[in-house]
């Protein structure tokens, strides 16, 4: 389990680091520092997505200014897990190919997505769920609490019941 700046450390040197600092100059350090190292868990297991990106536009910026460096991009997909060059295409192009790209709803592939994080980073924090479309939707949407969210994706438990479902007693 890496800890929280651990891949930023270990996938990035000072210059890619100081690029991103300048790309993104409005952002409190602490605030940028988070996107790039959401960033670099998804391309951490981002050899598991076989659809839409799981991330916010935040996190995509994020991989789109990685990408702008060709050469350190390349080294950069050299040391994730799979040691391949990790291609981008974004889902414009490919509907050109496939006018279904991006629409379908691929909870299971979100879930998927969601437990290798877990598994490889340890539970969500709050402030880094908020850039996980399916967990930030189970937080917002279904009510999930980010604990509920954490064991759900750490065990065989049964998924919490949507907050507006469950069922009060009265005396």
């Amino acid at each position: 389990m890496a800890t929280p700046r651990a891949l930023s450390r270990q996938l990035l040197d000072a210059p890619m680091l100081n690029y991103l600092r300048c790309k993104f100059p409005d952002l409190a350090d602490d605030e940028r520092e988070l996107r790039i190292e959401e960033t670099l868990r998804f391309l951490f297991i981002a050899h598991e997505c076989t659809g839409p990106i799981p991330v916010s536009r935040e996190i995509d910026d994020v991989w789109h200014a990685l990408i702008l460096q060709t050469q350190e991009y390349f080294q950069l997909s050299e040391r994730l897990p799979t040691g391949r060059y990790l291609h981008h295409s974004s889902n414009h192009y490919l509907r050109w190919f496939d006018p279904a790209v991006g629409e379908a709803d691929d909870t299971a592939l979100g879930v998927k997505m969601l437990a290798l994080y877990v598994a490889n980073f340890g539970p969500f924090e709050a402030p880094r769920a908020r850039h996980w479309l399916l967990a930030r939707h189970l937080i917002e949407t279904r009510g999930w609490s980010l604990e509920e969210m954490n064991d759900w994706l750490r065990a065989d438990t049964p998924a919490p019941a949507r907050r507006e479902e469950i069922p009060t007693c009265e005396p």
